[in-house]
């Protein structure tokens, strides 16, 4: 990218415009490869936030210099339940701002009658595109905002933008290695040992709990059938709020994306099918083949509090993978996780702002968090 000023300006993307997609994309592709498997693409945005979205448009602020994209957030809808109430939501997500333009620069578009007069807003691309995100998405109903950002974007979120972190500690991002980890082939003689033991393991664990069970890998067709047969009733638990997910939902979300390729497998326990895996294989910026367990929809609750005992098996389907990566919500303790070969690499923190009333409360959580949940996972 050429030398650019340090002034910006602020330009809403909503109306998902062919050629502002494409500067958008561009962007990504060059300040930030890896970001949207294989590369991003203006498709991945109209599939988020466009009319073919069940849960709704969403919204698309960018920050622009010289005719060029320098930074960009967006608020994808989604639908949320708590308590019976269903709430108009949107994640926060796509916040990336140019290298050059990281507390340099200031915003020559003026603020708006229902922003904070505060310099920051002024200063940060980060906070002033997340700012008029979610003014925007309010003035169109959204009574819900959550996002899950990384540790540096978390600071703000919370002490700028009037969001508040739920959850804290209780979402973990977990891996599983594999013998074909290339960053290890040195030891590999030991990561085949440990991965067979922890295989035997998770085998005989999930037996002696669950009794006779396997894992096949069904069709899409098979896998639509299954949700318009068997979605759980959502846990109407007080204070805890659910994703809502419905047949039409997961159709848009795992078979008509437009960049990853999901593959769903079935689990039968004494001959009756009790639920599915949802799964995909990227390639990380970082040069690792990553088998990623999306989401899962189990028919019984017992069942679910122990997928962890299944997701072992999955990596005979993925030959090539060299670790396998999910987000478990709560989850084993450390030995039992060690026992079946997992490893929390980080925890995941969630923030929120509630505009259903002046006196929400800040404890309101999640009642479950999976990768597949999120756009920024």
């Amino acid at each position: 990218m050429e030398q650019l000023g340090q002034d910006w300006e602020v330009r809403s993307l909503d109306d998902l415009d062919s050629e502002g997609l494409q500067l958008l994309s561009d962007f990504f592709n060059e300040q930030f490869p890896g970001v949207f498997y294989p590369k991003c693409t203006p498709d991945i945005f109209r599939w988020k936030l466009g009319e073919c979205n069940p849960a709704g448009r969403g919204f698309l602020t960018l920050a622009m210099c010289n005719g060029l994209v320098v930074g960009a957030a967006s608020g994808t809808r989604k639908i949320l339940r708590i308590k019976g109430e269903t709430l108009d939501a949107i994640e926060i997500g796509d916040t990336f701002t140019h290298p050059d333009f990281r507390r340099k620069g200031k915003c020559i578009t003026p603020l708006t009658h229902n922003q904070t007069e505060d310099p920051y807003f002024t200063l940060s691309v980060f906070g002033r595109l997340v700012s008029e995100t979610i003014n925007r998405a309010k003035l169109n109903g959204i009574s819900f905002i959550y996002g899950t950002p990384n540790e540096n974007s978390k600071p703000p979120y919370l002490k700028r933008l009037g969001f508040y972190q739920i959850d804290y500690g209780k979402i973990s991002s977990n891996i599983i290695i594999t013998s074909k980890l290339k960053s290890m082939r040195k030891v590999r003689w030991l990561l085949i040992f440990f991965e067979s033991v922890t295989f035997v393991n998770s085998n005989v664990l999930r037996y002696l709990i669950l009794g006779k069970n396997s894992i096949s890998e069904i069709t899409k067709k098979d896998f639509l059938e299954f949700c318009k047969n068997n979605m759980p009733t959502a846990n109407m638990e007080q204070r805890k709020i659910f994703l809502v997910r419905s047949a039409e939902i997961l159709e848009h979300r795992y078979v008509r994306h437009p960049n990853y390729n999901y593959r769903f497998f079935q689990v039968t326990i004494k001959g009756v099918v009790k639920g599915v895996f949802i799964t995909t294989q990227i390639h990380r910026s970082s040069g690792v083949n990553s088998l990623v367990v999306s989401d899962w929809i189990f028919k019984e609750e017992k069942v679910e509090k122990r997928v962890a005992l299944f997701i072992s098996s999955l990596k005979s389907y993925y030959k090539d993978s060299e670790v396998i990566s999910f987000w478990e919500f709560k989850g084993l303790s450390k030995p039992m996780k060690f026992f079946l070969g997992i490893f929390t690499r980080k925890r995941v923190s969630l923030i929120a702002r509630d505009y259903r009333d002046s006196h929400s409360s800040p404890s309101t959580e999640f009642g479950n968090f999976c990768i597949g949940w999120s756009d920024n996972g």
